[in-house]
């Protein structure tokens, strides 16, 4: 007779119970072969910063501008331009200029002209905020209304310019016969001459002044040299 495949024989429902109650002691026991990944959590969306985030801040340029008019004295941010007196009302010119020959002419600007080695004014007529000058001046009417830079190969007339301040430039030798007048004097260089200050005198680390020397005050700065007559009158004091 052949056996009903529907029909468990009682040996076999024994051995099945066994193997049963064995598996249900394996830890792996019910799981699945396949390993699923996990459920990623949610991605959070930051919310607004709290954190106050202060960056690089640039400061802009600054101007002295002297009113070559009036006199009136104002400060400049950005770019150096055209632009009016806020006391008189005229308006002020840029023009500025480098003169590396020969030059006669007229210019009138509240920015710098510069003449190098080599370049020379002659019979010019020139208003201008800052004149630096590294050349020859002869014949000229110059007026400054901030300063005057001299270079080494500085020379001529320079007692006829009236500036307000005069610097002697790092790095320069300048040896003048003339006396030199002017508020402020600022050496950074090497200077030799004879010099009549309204105000400060100041003597830059490495620099070196000689000669006769008339000012309110002066200030030498750690490494910095003086060899020279001095006449320190002190600050004149207001008039009631």
């Amino acid at each position: 007779m052949g056996s009903d495949p529907q029909v468990i024989g009682g040996f076999a429902s024994v051995q099945a119970v066994r193997r049963a109650g064995r598996n249900k002691q394996d830890p792996q026991f019910g799981k699945s072969r396949t390993t699923l990944p996990a459920a990623r959590k949610p991605t959070e969306k930051p919310g607004p910063s709290t954190t106050a985030r202060i960056g690089h801040t640039v400061i802009p340029d600054s101007f002295e501008i002297v009113c070559y008019e009036c006199g009136y004295t104002f400060t400049m941010r950005g770019q150096l331009r055209k632009t009016y007196c806020a006391k008189c009302r005229e308006i002020l010119v840029v023009d500025e200029q480098i003169i590396e020959t020969a030059w006669t002419g007229r210019v009138k600007t509240i920015g710098t002209v510069q003449v190098r080695n080599g370049g020379s004014l002659t019979g010019a007529h020139m208003v201008v905020g800052d004149l630096i000058l590294d050349g020859r001046v002869e014949d000229c009417t110059i007026k400054i209304c901030r300063r005057l830079e001299l270079g080494s190969h500085a020379s001529g007339d320079l007692a006829d310019i009236n500036t307000r301040d005069i610097l002697v430039r790092a790095g320069a030798n300048v040896s003048l016969r003339s006396k030199l007048e002017c508020q402020n004097f600022i050496v950074q260089g090497s200077f030799k001459g004879t010099i009549d200050v309204r105000g400060l005198v100041t003597i830059k680390p490495g620099a070196f002044l000689q000669g006769r020397v008339t000012a309110a005050r002066l200030l030498v700065e750690e490494g910095g040299g003086v060899k020279a007559t001095l006449k320190v009158t002190g600050a004149k004091k207001p008039e009631k």
